[in-house]
């Protein structure tokens, strides 16, 4: 009995320890930190390596082309020399001699090109890789910023939907106590049967109000499991939500990772306008080049020979320039095609930094407004509260008939709907406010 009763206890100690842990509040910083592991961020992490990889590259253009070729062939001769194929896709046939006599080649060469002088192209690829290393570490800031904004509004929408649950729970319960005090009452021959049966249907109406609200929590709920990837089972409604806090504004619209990413599009666009003015200059070469050659020929009866019967050697070493001169036919159309698109980008930066300023502008306004209205809420919250609890107490005396008291009993509904509604917009404003400043410390200090 004893170890029972010690088995007992010990359950019922871990079960309420289990739900402590539950109903903790789940912190907004952690979800960020879930969040880590949203495809569409690893995505972006991927965009970054390969613009790492582009960098690489761009900086082992300077190293020189080696190519090597090998090969043992057995064909026709013209002359000493014999058929061989120096190159794939060309074949060559060298000097006099009887024709068709057969010939044993056997060749290997290697041949090497340094490009050592481009005047300024080399830098400028590598510039522009190092450009494009910072668009993509942009990009990653700008998806990171957008999932925050996502998860904070999925989270704010989930806490709100628990809110209403609570709502429809507290509407569901006054309700109920309706149905037992017009019963008793109808009983005892001081209402009409009828209190009974509106009562009821109030009753059935806050009920299908709260599966409404079950629904519409499930579904943020899904939305947290689909950035973060663990699902949210909390539920107690963090007390920060039924707050309000004094920050200070600041319109900080230079640091915002749109405008750094229109930023890095322009420096993109100008370097390749020094590409345009770099491609019309020639490029130099150092070239060299080696071959051993074997060869070995005779005629239809005696035509496998040894291939090095009479070996050959060659190298060659040279300084060769090449210049593409039809680069100066395109370089006008090229060079008015980059300033057009640098025309662009600079509207478009101009526009999103109005667009920043003006939503900066607009959320502050909408909070202040907010504040205002959740105090204007609570106050009505407050009134209605205290004059239900005064006219339900005169139903139960018999001084009101019960559709005087459902009547301040709806009103009591929509201002505490209405209280809860004023909250969730102000947090949703500050939401938004947060992005346009890409600055979200505020709210994970709240909501920790």
């Amino acid at each position: 009995m004893k170890y029972g009763m010690l088995i007992m206890g010990c359950f019922l100690l871990s079960y309420s320890l289990t739900c402590a842990q539950t109903s903790e509040n789940i912190p907004l910083s952690k979800l960020y930190q879930e969040a880590a592991t949203y495809p569409g961020i690893k995505a972006e992490t991927s965009i970054i390596r390969t613009a790492d990889y582009d960098y690489r590259l761009a900086k082992q253009e300077i190293l020189p082309e080696l190519n090597l070729q090998a090969q043992h062939t057995f064909g026709t001769f013209e002359g000493a020399a014999g058929a061989f194929v120096p190159l794939p896709g060309f074949f060559n046939v060298s000097g006099e001699g009887i024709n068709g006599n057969t010939a044993v080649n056997t060749i290997a060469s290697a041949t090497l090109k340094w490009d050592f002088l481009r005047f300024g192209k080399y830098r400028d690829q590598i510039e522009l890789a190092q450009v494009n290393q910072k668009q993509a570490q942009t990009g990653f800031d700008i998806k990171v910023l957008e999932l925050r904004h996502q998860i904070t509004k999925a989270y704010f929408g989930w806490i709100h939907g628990k809110a209403m649950q609570v709502w429809a729970k507290r509407e569901a319960e006054r309700n109920k106590s309706l149905v037992k005090l017009s019963s008793s009452l109808v009983q005892s021959g001081l209402v009409a049967a009828a209190d009974s049966l509106i009562a009821s249907t109030r009753l059935k109406q806050a009920i299908a109000q709260q599966k409404k609200w079950e629904g519409q929590t499930n579904h943020f709920k899904n939305q947290l499991l689909e950035y973060t990837g663990k699902a949210v089972n909390i539920e107690n409604i963090p007390k920060s939500f039924f707050s309000i806090r004094e920050a200070e504004m600041n319109n900080l619209v230079h640091n915002h990772p749109l405008l750094t990413e229109k930023k890095y599009q322009d420096e993109a666009l100008k370097v390749r306008e020094k590409i345009v003015d770099h491609q019309v200059l020639p490029d130099i070469s150092l070239i060299a080049g080696g071959l051993l050659r074997g060869i070995g020929y005779g005629d239809n009866s005696r035509a496998f020979q040894d291939s090095y019967e009479l070996p050959i050697s060659n190298y060659l070493v040279g300084v060769g320039l090449t210049w593409n001169l039809s680069q100066w036919y395109f370089k006008g159309l090229k060079t008015r095609k980059v300033q057009q698109e640098q025309k662009r980008v600079s509207l478009e930066k101009e526009a999103v930094k109005r667009s920043i300023t003006e939503q900066q502008n607009s959320l502050q306004f909408h909070i202040e407004k907010s504040k205002e209205e959740i105090q204007e809420a609570e106050d009505a919250y407050r009134s209605a509260s205290e004059s239900y609890r005064l006219f339900k107490v005169r139903y139960e005396s018999g001084l009101i008939n019960l559709t005087t008291l459902l009547q301040i009993q709806q009103s009591l509904q929509f201002t505490e709907k209405a209280r809860i509604q004023a909250y969730y917009d102000y947090w949703q404003y500050w939401n938004n406010y947060a992005y346009t400043q890409a600055d979200f410390s505020m709210l994970t200090t709240i909501f920790n």
